[in-house]
């Protein structure tokens, strides 16, 4: 045979050989493939199980929470919770805004989520936010709602459409992107802060989003494209108790949340276009976030309604004291509640006078009715009862005098620019509060007589953002100072915070100069002592800079305008003392009385503006930061105290506030005072005596220390 015809026949069998496997291949693959897409298709929907009772509840979410939820709703409906759904219902069909506050326990969250699954069903909203004041709360309620889809048997049987394509992911969500229905696919997305329901044909409820949202994370710019590209926007938001404890005391927090509410949330349907929004929430102080939201003049587009567990009050309120007693010793004799419940049923018609339950069929197993319940709920704890159940909580009883409010600071603002120094303003002093994560700090310009304007505050490092608190700051000075420790990150930034302020001239309005003649760091937390001791010692100001301490001195101590001056010791009337040196540290250290200087700075913000010893501050509008700072100066309020023939008002922190500006303002005005200061008409000693005259301290200035260059972070406060 010819070679060359051998070679041709060869290479046409191997060409027939790769054939063959390469269609085998191909077999196989596509098999593999239908394997894999059988695999993938959830089948046949099954039939509606009920389609009648579907429809009933079709036009009426009572009738649809009753139906479907019977284990959660099993007590008769309360007047006030059918208002509700009659205003739910009416918000998801025609919209609106909506807010509710309701008695603790009540339902009024558990109604709204079953109000969003509602309109999700039937196909009324397309797009549902769910927001919470953190995210956890956010997942709670998240959770509940999509254990309705998963476990609800009455509900998966009259909802297949949307629950069958849900059971067939069987948990695991990385199944939703290949899950298909009749070979297309599903759509479905099952994840802990979005769900979309699976498209099934024509299904009213296919690609409806149901998105979760916190106060404290990102909701601007929420969108979601679906199958067919067009891009939905949120049509519905439930903003779920959008305050906790602690923002609801906190001036600035509630204007912050406010606005984001009436801004960012209200905004997510886009330019042009309405959302409907429900609020429910409790009202925990007074003014607090939702006691404004409810408030019908300040938000009348919001319909707020305000339903308490009692109306009225108990006119008899005798007979539920003694009942409180019976019930009380009972229960320290551990037999029980009966004899108390007796007392209340022989005594029910005078007991009940003068007030209605709401709800009466809620009491628990050992009560007869729903105001005994409510009664109980009063004397275990009135501040609750009043705030958590009424919805109208007490005003706090925190101080026999008049206590700083965050509307008294900022009705102090004097147009004035940040750093402008008034002509009359003859020193400047400094005060430091030095926390773990940040520095506070405060500048503040004096003239002779006590007259006072706060010119410059901030942190270090900027925080570059208006609202924050110490406990999430970002930067902080260890993030600044990446390679150094706690005292070595603490000392770089006491450098690059205080030398450039104690190196500046500042230019009073009238073209004079003027030094920080005092500044003062807090030496306070022990952990710092001994770092903010060696930076005074070796930072070049030694004259001017000073490490000091707040005290505490109530009615029963002696007054430190009465101590027994040591030697080398400097003791003033006003309240405060500079210490000998006496120890390793060689550095004097500055103790003043914090109940005496607080009180002194209510007195200059309660003395009117014109009048010498008046407090104000820079700024002509009020912003996130300037409420910020009055959050932080009206964070304490006093108590008066009586002992040894003295009255002292003792001033104590507020729970969840913040302090650290306010103890850097009342600082500077010690400090001021130290460099002689003196109110027109002197404020008598803790002591009750005259306080003798101050005479001003002479500054002598020193050349500053020189320290290696380092990136500057901003200090001045961000308005």
């Amino acid at each position: 045979m010819d070679k060359q015809l051998f070679l041709d026949i060869a290479d046409e069998g191997g060409r027939q050989r790769q054939s063959r496997y390469e269609q085998h291949r191909a077999r196989m693959a596509r098999a593999q493939a239908e394997m894999s897409a059988e695999g993938r298709d959830i089948g046949e929907i099954p039939a509606v199980a009920e389609p009648e009772r579907r429809e009933r509840c079709r036009h009426d979410l009572r009738l649809f929470c009753e139906t479907y939820f019977p284990e959660i709703f099993y007590l008769p409906w309360s007047p006030i919770q059918l208002e509700t759904i009659k205003r739910l219902q009416a918000a998801v069909l025609t919209g609106g805004k909506f807010a509710i506050a309701m008695p603790r326990g009540t339902g009024k969250s558990t109604l709204c989520e079953r109000a969003a699954i509602w309109a999700a069903v039937y196909g009324y909203r397309r797009f549902i936010v769910i927001i919470g004041a953190e995210s956890n709360a956010t997942g709670d309620v998240f959770r509940a709602i999509k254990s309705s889809f998963e476990s609800n048997e009455r509900f998966i049987a009259d909802f297949p459409e949307v629950c069958y394509p849900v059971q067939a992911l069987d948990g695991i969500v990385n199944r939703c992107k290949g899950q298909t229905w009749r070979g297309k696919r599903t759509h479905i997305e099952w994840s802990d802060a979005k769900l979309v329901l699976p498209i099934i044909g024509d299904s009213p409820s296919g690609g409806t989003v149901i998105g979760s949202a916190s106060m404290t994370g990102r909701i601007r710019g929420m969108k979601h494209t679906v199958a067919n590209k067009a891009v939905l926007r949120p049509d519905f938001v439930m903003i779920d108790d959008p305050q906790t404890r602690e923002s609801a005391k906190s001036v600035s927090q509630i204007d912050y949340r406010l606005r984001l509410i009436k801004s960012d949330i209200l905004g997510l349907a886009g330019p042009g276009k309405s959302i409907t929004a429900v609020l429910p929430c409790t009202v925990i102080y007074p003014n607090d976030l939702a006691d404004q939201m409810l408030d019908r003049d300040l938000n009348p587009e919001w319909s707020g309604l305000r339903f308490p567990l009692l109306r009225g009050f108990p006119t008899n309120l005798h007979l539920w004291q003694r009942y409180w007693e019976i019930r009380s010793e009972g229960k320290r004799k551990d037999r029980g509640t009966d004899e108390a419940t007796r007392f209340y049923i022989a005594n029910r018609a005078a007991m009940d006078e003068g007030c209605e339950a709401t709800w009466p069929e809620r009491f628990e197993p050992d009560e007869t009715s729903g105001i005994q319940y409510a009664m109980n709920l009063y004397f275990s704890d009135r501040q609750s009862f009043f705030s958590e159940y009424q919805n109208e909580p007490e005003a706090a009883e925190i101080g026999d005098g008049e206590q700083i409010t965050a509307d008294m600071v900022l009705e102090r603002m004097n147009s004035r620019r940040r750093l402008e120094i008034p002509q009359a303003a003859t020193r400047l002093t400094m005060a430091i509060d030095v926390q773990k994560n940040l520095l506070y700090w405060t500048i503040m310009a004096f003239d002779d007589h006590f007259t006072c304007w706060l010119i410059d505050y901030g942190t270090f490092p900027d925080q570059q953002r208006q609202v924050f608190t110490t406990r999430d700051a970002a930067p902080t000075y260890r993030d600044v100072y990446p390679g150094a420790g706690q005292e070595g990150a603490l000392t770089a930034a006491l450098q690059d915070l205080v030398i450039p302020f104690l190196g500046k001239q500042f230019l009073r309005e009238d073209g004079g100069e003027l030094n920080i003649s005092r500044c003062l760091i807090d030496s306070g937390w022990g952990e710092t002592s001994d770092s903010i001791y060696n930076f005074v010692r070796e930072c070049g100001y030694a004259s001017v800079v000073m490490p000091y301490k707040g005290f505490d001195i109530s009615a029963t101590n002696t007054p430190i305008s009465e101590y027994k001056r040591k030697l080398g010791e400097i003791i003033s009337p006003y309240e405060w003392q500079i210490a000998p040196i006496k120890n390793k540290r060689h550095i004097r250290l500055f103790r003043y009385d914090t109940n005496y200087w607080k009180s002194f700075f209510r007195n200059r913000l309660l003395t009117s503006r014109g009048d010498p010893g008046a407090f104000s501050l820079f700024g002509d509008r009020v912003t996130d930061r300037t409420r910020l700072l009055a959050d932080h100066l009206s964070s304490e309020y006093s108590v008066t105290v009586s002992a040894q023939g003295r009255r002292v008002d003792v001033w104590k922190l507020m729970p969840a506030r913040e302090n650290h500006w306010f103890d850097c303002a009342v600082a500077c005005m010690v400090a001021a005072s130290e460099q002689g200061c003196k109110l027109i008409i002197d404020q008598p000693t803790a002591s009750g005596k005259e306080p003798r005259p101050v005479a001003p301290t002479r500054v002598v200035k020193t050349a500053p220390k020189k320290y290696g260059i380092r990136k500057r972070y901003g200090v001045g406060a961000s308005h």
